[in-house]
């Protein structure tokens, strides 16, 4: 058996094709991130099984309430900025519906003055 350059050439632009054709067929077939998620209710995401704790509706919770305040600010920067979620805490951490989402990270939480 021979092997000629035309043939890995050919090889070498079907398997490219073909994993360009599942990337595609994948990133179709994946859900949206907050479907894949579920639906938060609060501080929990909410499955068969009854509520959960879960940080994503945490950190959910966390821009929400930030944005009853007129602050703009989205449950994307939240997750992805740590230091965002640490300031929104830091600043809006009093407000009750923040207790359990900024645990450790509110104004009460710096220990004694």
């Amino acid at each position: 058996m021979t092997h000629s350059p035309e043939g890995k050439t050919i090889m070498r632009r079907s398997l490219g094709t073909a994993c360009l054709v599942v990337m595609a067929l994948s990133a179709i077939a994946l859900p949206e991130p907050a479907a894949a998620r579920g639906q938060c209710h609060g501080n929990f995401q909410i499955s068969k099984y009854g509520p959960i704790a879960t940080p994503y509706c945490e950190e959910e919770q966390i821009a929400i309430v930030a944005r009853s305040y007129g602050w703009k600010v989205s449950g994307s920067e939240i997750h992805n900025d740590p230091l965002r979620k640490v300031y929104v805490c830091q600043i809006l951490g009093n407000d009750v519906r923040l207790k359990g989402s900024c645990a450790g990270y509110g104004p009460d939480s710096r220990g004694p003055h």
